[in-house]
């Protein structure tokens, strides 16, 4: 390392008469102007890196956060780097995919446009937006989920990246595939399974437009048990478990209803 020392010291020397002395670090980049620096040289133990100023103060770092040190004529700190990406990758589910990607650092970031292409068609649309975290030297995660597949089956996905100047880039493209994915071709609520059963059951169902869904347990007298699904669901095939521990024996009541459909199949409980 002390050698690395002199070598630094005839570096200095022989650049002099460049302007700015740039020092990378691990999460980011400082300089200065190289007449206010007299000398540079390493402590003792070769563990920092004194800074010796025009004006008699000190400034010190570690060796081990500092990655280069480059003379020359730009003042690197000033200068806007890309927003840097180190990943982006796509996880499925049966009516949605999740997007998620990572930045390493940030310069003037606006944010991201979420764009798509399905089924062979080669027109990217914008599907969504997220936000950046603007100038950042540390790592930011992001994460966008499209609902919006409906029966699409090929699909490819890429970011637009925009910095605050409106000027943009985009990410590297990523697919997905739900070929093998095969839709139901009409509304069913099916038998539950066991049935009769003891405490648990599941039920299954399947959607053929996307709906406000609810799927509700009643008693034989028709009071309301339990809501088991109540939200908008795509087209496909869903199933989910009702615990009848807390209910005593008899016949039960499951109801599907989505948009104008609706169906009614009978459970029974024994204990």
């Amino acid at each position: 390392m002390r050698q690395i020392g002199f070598v630094l010291l005839f570096l200095l020397g022989s650049v002099y008469c460049q302007d700015y002395m740039n020092v990378q670090f691990t999460s980011e980049t400082k300089h200065s102007l190289l007449d206010d620096i007299s000398e540079i040289t390493f402590s003792s133990d070769d563990s920092d890196i004194n800074f010796i100023l025009t004006g008699g103060s000190t400034v010190t770092e570690s060796v081990d956060d500092i990655v280069q040190i480059v003379f020359g004529a730009t003042a690197l700190g000033d200068v806007s780097l890309p927003v840097e990406l180190v990943s982006f990758t796509a996880f499925q589910s049966d009516n949605s995919v999740t997007l998620l990607w990572e930045t390493a650092s940030e310069i003037e970031n606006y944010g991201f446009e979420i764009e798509r292409i399905h089924n062979g068609v080669n027109d990217w649309k914008k599907v969504g937006f997220v936000e950046g975290n603007g100038s950042v030297s540390s790592t930011s995660e992001y994460s966008f989920t499209d609902k919006n597949i409906s029966r699409l089956t090929h699909l490819r996905y890429r970011l637009k990246q925009i910095d605050y100047d409106g000027s943009f880039e985009y990410s590297h493209e990523i697919s997905v595939s739900f070929e093998s994915r095969v839709l139901p071709e009409k509304f069913a609520l099916h038998n539950n399974y066991p049935n009769p059963f003891n405490p648990e059951t599941t039920i299954r169902y399947e959607l053929i437009r996307e709906n406000i869904t609810k799927l509700t347990v009643y008693d034989m007298l028709g009071k309301e048990v339990e809501i088991l699904v109540n939200k908008n669901q795509l087209p496909g095939k869903y199933e989910i478990n009702f615990n009848g521990a807390h209910c005593s024996s008899g016949v039960y009541f499951c109801k599907l209803s989505s948009g104008n459909y609706s169906q009614l199949q009978k459970m029974l409980l024994v204990k």
